[in-house]
């Protein structure tokens, strides 16, 4: 039971928030945000021999955090080694929390890799929370959609694109990745288009923020 207990806890703290860095992906950007974390959250770096480094200013920010902090070196040589360790500690660390009855738990996989969106639909018939965000200050402090209904009140949106437009607000890091993304994503492309040349200012302004909260 006490390794059972490891896994969902830190000290005396349940563990709240899990926070699964692909750091390989995100780099230091996805760390913004260590500093509005707290002992009921728990923050997972994988990272490999491609990107094995941090600055001076990051790691005194990892210390401080009141968070667990654990750190895991994925072996390369294997095509997508490090998606495969993240998503099977993912499971361990779900099935863990759902014998211990922790079951309001929430999951962030912090990247923006589009291949791992198959997880939050997988998970949610087990009625775990994960989301893929491409920052922890995203996951912690996430832009309101009321910061996009006013350009996206123009359009009728299926539920479907809805659920993609704002997914894609979520994880993209560039304007060029979010163009790309709702290219791919949406029932139409030239919808698709349509929305990101609405959005795009205001997703601007947001990663701006961010930037700026990371140079802080």
């Amino acid at each position: 039971m006490s390794n059972l207990f490891s896994e969902i806890r830190n000290g005396k703290k349940i563990i709240k928030r899990y926070f699964l860095v692909d750091y390989e992906n995100v780099q230091m950007h996805g760390l913004v945000g260590l500093s509005k974390l707290t002992e009921t959250d728990a923050v997972t770096v994988y990272f490999s021999k491609n990107a094995d480094s941090m600055s001076f200013e990051l790691h005194m920010a990892l210390n401080e955090c009141p968070a667990r902090v654990d750190f895991q070196k994925v072996e390369t040589g294997v095509k997508n080694a490090l998606d495969f360790q993240l998503s099977s500690q993912l499971g361990f660390i779900i099935n863990r929390n759902i014998a211990a009855n922790n079951k309001k738990a929430k999951y962030y996989i912090i990247s923006g890799d589009n291949g791992f969106s198959c997880l939050s639909s997988f998970w949610k018939q087990f009625d775990a929370d994960v989301e893929i965000v491409r920052s922890i200050n995203f996951a912690v402090d996430p832009p309101q959609r009321g910061e996009y209904a006013g350009v996206l009140s123009a359009f009728t949106l299926t539920e479907e694109d809805e659920a993609i437009v704002f997914d894609c607000l979520t994880r993209c890091k560039t304007n060029y990745d979010l163009h790309n993304t709702l290219q791919k994503q949406m029932s139409s492309p030239q919808l698709a288009t349509e929305i990101y040349r609405a959005v795009k200012n205001v997703f601007l302004e947001n990663l701006k923020d961010e930037e700026a909260g990371e140079k802080a």
